[in-house]
C-alpha cells in the first residue's frame, strides 16, 4: 500500500515533464546544415565573397529584405522577386547590407544572393544522356545498355512509355469465350445404413 503514492508521484512528476515538450526545440545543438551522422557541433562558417560596390542580384522569388539588420525571428520588411539587382554596400557575418535599383538601403541573407558575372557550374551530364536509377553495378561504364529502334520503339519485352487503352494491341488476340456445354450431374445425397 505504502508504494502506492511513491507510484503516483512519479507519474505526476513524468507527466509535468512532458510539458516542456510542447513548444520548439531550442538550444539543442541540432544544425541541420550539417551532414547526416557527424558530430562536429560547430556552425559552418559561411565566407561571402561580396566586396563593397559589387552588384548582385537576388537567387530566388521571396528574398527577404529587412530595413535592420534582424534580430532572432525579425520578419522581412520587403520580398524581393528572383533576379532582383542591388548593390553590395558592406557584409557582415549572414547579411550583406545592400542598395537597391530604388535606393532602399537595408540587409538581405546573403545565401538568397548571387554574382550574376559568376561562371555558372558546368553541368554534370552532357545533353542527351540519362541518370540510370538504381545506377548500373561496378562503374556502370563496364555494362552495355540495350539498343535502341533505330524507329524508337523500346527494347523487346519493355514496359511501354505510355499506356493507351483504346490502342490497338500488337499481340496476338486473346481466344473468344464460349460457355460451357458440359452437364454436371447433381450431388446424390448420403445413404443412410439400414437399422437391423
Amino acid at each position: 500500500m505504502k508504494c502506492v503514492p511513491a507510484i503516483s508521484a512519479l507519474a505526476f512528476l513524468s507527466l509535468a515533464a512532458c510539458e516542456t515538450m510542447t513548444g520548439p526545440v531550442t538550444n539543442g545543438g541540432y544544425n541541420p546544415l550539417l551532414p547526416a551522422g557527424s558530430d562536429n557541433r560547430s556552425a559552418p562558417t559561411m565566407s561571402t565573397t561580396f566586396s563593397a560596390g559589387q552588384f548582385v542580384r537576388a537567387t530566388m522569388d521571396n528574398t527577404a529584405f529587412f530595413k535592420t539588420r534582424p534580430n532572432g525571428d525579425t520578419d522581412a520588411d520587403k520580398l524581393l522577386t528572383r533576379g532582383s539587382s542591388m548593390k553590395v554596400i558592406s557584409t557582415s557575418e549572414s547579411y550583406v547590407k545592400v542598395e537597391l535599383d530604388s535606393g532602399e538601403v537595408g540587409f538581405v541573407p546573403s545565401v538568397m544572393l548571387e554574382d550574376p558575372n559568376a561562371a555558372t557550374q558546368a553541368p554534370t551530364t552532357a545533353p542527351g544522356e540519362y541518370q540510370v536509377y538504381p545506377p548500373l553495378p561496378g562503374n556502370g561504364f563496364d555494362q552495355l545498355l540495350p539498343t535502341l529502334d533505330p524507329a524508337g520503339l523500346p527494347p523487346e519485352g519493355a514496359i511501354p512509355t505510355v499506356i493507351d487503352p483504346d490502342a490497338p494491341s500488337a499481340t496476338t488476340p486473346v481466344p473468344p469465350v464460349t460457355p460451357p456445354t458440359d452437364q454436371f450431374p447433381a450431388p446424390v445425397p448420403p445413404v443412410e445404413p439400414k437399422p437391423k
